[in-house]
């Protein structure tokens, strides 16, 4: 998956169109003119991975050579000018060509911030949670956040209700004080419930909650997830982490 601006793409047409409009006594060497531009349409033809308009350029790199060679203080002459456009032309054809064919996908926008959900699931947590996540649970949100603002949505369900599970044992085994094997939700809570000292109930019942209506269910095969439903159990997943980790970090 690789991760590209907008802008990127206006650039790199605004690019193209500079260069199709090539007109006599423009500037070679100078900063942001023919040369610069050249250089920066095959930076983008690497940039967005199209090999084919690459190898159909050929004209325009030996072109570039050519001019490379002329005096520093040189500007395209009325037959240069001619020639470049025409050379654009043919690349263009090859270039629209090979475009069609790479798919782009445009994330949309959620009720939970796209941009963090990508780059920033800490930041949708309370602060200093995260990092007293461990390593597995901390792997399995940021996969859930991905995995929403590309609506996966049953496999972002998975994820959350491993990560809020690993949480669970965590903080189960931070209370009693040893660890445990084969440590499971319902039996970890209904522990928690019985001690002289529990954990509030609160927390306790929607740890409850999600593992009736969401974590067991989630299990069999004909359970599946909209995006709505899956963002509503982010809150829901994400408030007991923030109050279990907060416990004991």
């Amino acid at each position: 998956m690789q991760s590209k601006s907008i802008l990127d793409y206006i650039v790199f047409g605004t690019g193209l169109r500079y260069l199709q409009d090539a007109s006599e006594n423009w500037s070679v060497h100078e900063n942001n003119y023919v040369l610069d531009n050249i250089d920066r349409f095959f930076a983008n033809l690497d940039k967005f991975d199209l090999p084919v308009t690459q190898c159909a350029a050929y004209e325009l790199r030996q072109f570039r050579d050519e001019l490379t060679q002329s005096d520093t203080d040189h500007r395209l002459s009325a037959g240069e000018a001619s020639e470049l456009r025409k050379i654009m032309r043919d690349v263009r054809k090859t270039l629209f060509a090979e475009a069609e064919g790479n798919i782009s996908f445009i994330v949309t926008d959620k009720r939970i911030d796209v941009n963090k959900l990508l780059s920033d699931v800490p930041a949708l947590m309370a602060p200093d949670i995260f990092d007293a996540l461990p390593d597995i649970a901390q792997c399995d949100f940021i996969e859930a956040g991905k995995c929403i603002a590309f609506e996966r949505s049953t496999a972002a369900a998975f994820h959350l209700l491993r990560g809020t599970e690993a949480v669970l044992r965590d903080f189960y085994c931070s209370i009693v004080k040893r660890n445990r094997a084969n440590l499971m939700w319902g039996p970890m809570v209904e522990s928690l419930r019985k001690r002289r000292q529990s954990p509030p109930a609160p927390l306790l019942d929607n740890l409850d909650n999600i593992r009736r209506s969401f974590r067991n269910p989630t299990q069999h095969p004909d359970k599946s997830y909209d995006i709505q439903e899956v963002q509503d159990l982010f809150g829901l997943c994400v408030d007991v982490v923030n109050r279990m980790a907060g416990s004991y970090r």
